[in-house]
């Protein structure tokens, strides 16, 4: 009787064991598999620019960017961690808002099918802005399909935003603040690729609005 019990103990440990790395390889192909698809946001995840013959006129493209400094940002009214850090920091009065929208509007007579943006800020920016990174733009998953002009569908436009903190810009010295205000008006290099074609602009000329 106590075989037959380490017998079945016995099969009972072997099936626990077959169920544990079952259930830890299927946890890792799950891992793996996230992090895969997940791990390359954007077209390029560096703050350096890749080296193109960038220009300042678009062949396709109608472009708006506007620049807004120390405007209160919308925040939701959800719990969540993300919601409450976010408060904490714009009400902490240590830091100012920045943020970036860049409109992208098809003005050619073609659909322009899969579309997608980065846009690169300019790098020396990258001490000031809270999270350092320089690149926003459209996840590289997205399918973006860009109408031509005046047709039924209004679906011709993209926007591309970015919201990041700078150091209060009225806490510190006009000397440092202006070597920040000075980083912001800088060119903004702007990739965008679709099926069959790219352009590689240098943005200048922003909208600026500091509240």
């Amino acid at each position: 009787m106590a075989g037959g019990d380490f017998i079945k103990n016995k099969r009972i440990i072997i099936l626990c064991l077959i169920a544990v790395v079952a259930l830890s390889l299927f946890v890792y192909y799950d891992y793996y598999s996230y992090n895969k698809s997940h791990f390359q946001i954007y077209l390029y995840q560096t703050n350096d620019a890749p080296n193109l013959n960038y220009t300042t006129k678009s062949k396709h493209f109608k472009i708006n960017t506007t620049i807004e400094i120390g405007k209160k940002l919308q925040i939701s009214n959800n719990n969540s961690t993300i919601t409450k850090n976010l408060k904490d920091m714009q009400d902490s009065n240590k830091y100012t808002s920045l943020r970036y929208s860049i409109k992208i509007e098809n003005i050619s007579d073609k659909v322009l099918k899969n579309v997608k943006i980065i846009a690169f800020l300019d790098r020396s920016l990258e001490p000031y802005i809270f999270s350092g990174l320089l690149y926003f733009g459209t996840p590289i998953q997205q399918r973006i399909d860009l109408n031509v002009p005046n047709t039924k569908e209004k679906d011709n436009c993209i926007d591309v935003s970015r919201s990041t903190w700078l150091p209060n810009l009225s806490q510190i010295d006009a000397d440092e603040r202006q070597k920040i205000l000075d980083s912001i008006k800088k060119p903004i290099k702007l990739i965008i690729k679709w099926d069959g074609g790219e352009e590689d602009l240098m943005l200048q000329n922003f909208d600026i609005k500091i509240y």
